[in-house]
């Protein structure tokens, strides 16, 4: 009874957020038109450069790094400290990376905007739900090839086993709840209010105090979920043209 009204909870604190972000950015913006006709402009061919930037790209690869030099003391420091506040937040903040409840949620958001005409929240939930879709299959396919040991299993933290990712004991790098928090939040953070990165960052925390993540498998996840909703949102109301053939593809 206790978890589900957790879980209840959890998912009620998550409409409360977009539902407050979303009042704040019509506010700033009811100077706008609202019959003003949505507007498309071909993909910048530069937008992947922008997004995975070589700066970029080294920034995160040097987190990513001293991340996994960091994972044994993450650990010692995280288990040895450890009071009753912390794991009630932790608690609260693990079921915004679940999957099994975040993917509906995106789905209801965005069925709700477009039911009400808010092109807006619509167009946002959607690039969560594209970042969320794939960013899936890169995570979980690093998963299976890494085949890394969860540190609750004791084996230390360079424990991989190549391709042998398949139980849910080996399948610790990246952290897939970090994917699903970083990835579905990110375009409403980058949209309404970067406030909203506290929740991916609190499950992110809960996942390593929890002891179900090293360190470095919430880098790695993160960071997949925040590219991949980075990118989306980057590229919210564009088309794909590809030259030649004259196809273009939405999506």
């Amino acid at each position: 009874m206790y978890l589900s009204k957790k879980k209840h909870w959890s998912l009620f604190c998550l409409f409360l957020i977009l539902s407050v972000s979303q009042s704040q950015a019509q506010f700033v913006d009811s100077y706008q038109s609202k019959t003003s006709k949505k507007k498309f402009e071909r993909l910048n061919p530069g937008l992947g450069k922008e997004v995975f930037s070589k700066k970029n790209l080294l920034v995160f690869g040097g987190l990513l790094g001293s991340a996994f030099l960091l994972d044994e003391l993450v650990k010692d420091g995280m288990t040895h400290n450890q009071n009753g506040f912390i794991d009630g937040f932790t608690d609260i903040s693990n079921e915004f990376g679940e999957k099994k409840y975040m993917a509906p949620a995106t789905l209801a958001t965005w069925a709700i905007a477009t039911a009400i005409d808010d092109e807006r929240l619509a167009t946002t939930a959607m690039n969560s739900a594209k970042a969320l879709i794939c960013g899936a299959v890169l995570t979980e396919s690093t998963k299976f090839i890494a085949g890394r040991s969860r540190p609750d299993m004791n084996r230390g933290s360079m424990h991989f086993d190549a391709f042998n990712g398949r139980g849910n004991d080996t399948k610790s790098f990246p952290s897939g709840h970090a994917f699903v928090a970083w990835s579905v939040f990110t375009p409403f953070a980058q949209e309404y209010s970067k406030w909203i990165y506290v929740i991916p960052a609190g499950v992110s925390l809960a996942r390593v105090y929890r002891n179900r993540h090293w360190f470095s498998d919430v880098v790695l996840g993160g960071g997949i979920g925040y590219f991949a909703g980075l990118y989306f949102h980057k590229r919210k109301n564009q088309k794909v043209l590809f030259n030649g053939n004259g196809i273009v593809i939405k999506f």
